[in-house]
């Protein structure tokens, strides 16, 4: 039987392209087109290689490409997650496909690559009945385990500094300043310490759950009016107060205060959390 190479490629590309999407969106990952084409691309010369190299569907070789595929698509944050969530929906789909072979008499998927053996409604039902399955089986551990569902990646600046952070969307989480109605943004330390100018970067280091009323006084009077205290309550805090300040710009978000946090937010999944 005669296998184009190019049409392998074409078609290895445009499942590994919808599996970054479906990684994406279980792991709610900032998903930017671009990336996932180039990923998904790479993909399909890989599966080429698998094809004419014999030494390329070694196992390490291909865990590797996995992991690079990711780190092309989605950046090297929670790189290794992600990879093992990218794994798991592919060999999800990959399993359907297997079924969908045997049921059709045709060989789909061979040797780790995806082949044009079959009417492309086939493998069109394969696909769908591969994204319903790996939701079922991942959507509510992507959502509320190692990989956070409702993530978005803002930009902000403030006195001349700029820094990206990755903000998870809580809906339990409604706190609004009461002068302004703005919603607050609570950031890592590390994220402020980034964001902050370096006359500041002390703020970080000695807040705690009880003495932003008495840091706010010590911040140059230059810089004081930028800062204000927001009250909150918590589970297992009736009340408190978070040091707050107000971006001079955000993109990828309505206008907001960023409030300081104490402590950590996370384990190192996200840089804010966000209502």
């Amino acid at each position: 039987m005669v296998v184009y190479v190019d049409e392998l490629a074409a078609l290895n590309a445009l499942v590994d392209y919808c599996l970054l999407v479906v990684t994406a969106q279980l792991g709610g990952l900032p998903a930017r087109r671009g990336r996932m084409a180039f990923a998904a691309a790479l993909g399909g010369l890989y599966a080429a290689a698998m094809l004419l190299c014999e030494g390329a569907a070694w196992l390490p070789v291909r865990l590797a490409v996995c992991v690079g595929l990711i780190y092309a698509a989605f950046g090297r944050r929670n790189l290794l997650r992600r990879a093992a969530l990218f794994g798991g929906v592919s060999f999800g789909f990959a399993g359907v496909v297997l079924l969908a072979g045997e049921a059709t008499g045709r060989a789909l998927y061979q040797d780790g690559v995806y082949r044009l053996m079959a009417p492309m409604r086939t493998l069109a039902l394969a696909a769908a009945v591969g994204w319903a399955v790996s939701g079922l089986l991942f959507r509510g551990s992507a959502k509320h385990g190692l990989l956070q569902k409702d993530t978005r990646d803002l930009r902000l600046s403030f006195c001349g500094r700029e820094t990206r952070v990755t903000a998870l969307y809580d809906t339990g989480n409604e706190l609004l300043d009461p002068a302004t109605g703005l919603p607050v943004l609570i950031l890592e330390p590390a994220a402020a310490e980034r964001l902050l100018p370096p006359e500041l970067a002390w703020l970080t280091r000695e807040l705690t759950a009880d003495n932003a009323a008495a840091l706010l006084t010590r911040i140059p009077s230059g810089l004081r009016m930028r800062f204000r205290l927001v009250p909150y309550r918590s589970l297992g805090r009736e009340s408190g107060l978070l040091l707050a300040f107000r971006p001079d710009e955000v993109r990828g978000s309505p206008p907001l205060l960023a409030a300081i946090s104490p402590n950590r937010v996370s384990n190192g999944r996200y840089d804010a959390l966000a209502g």
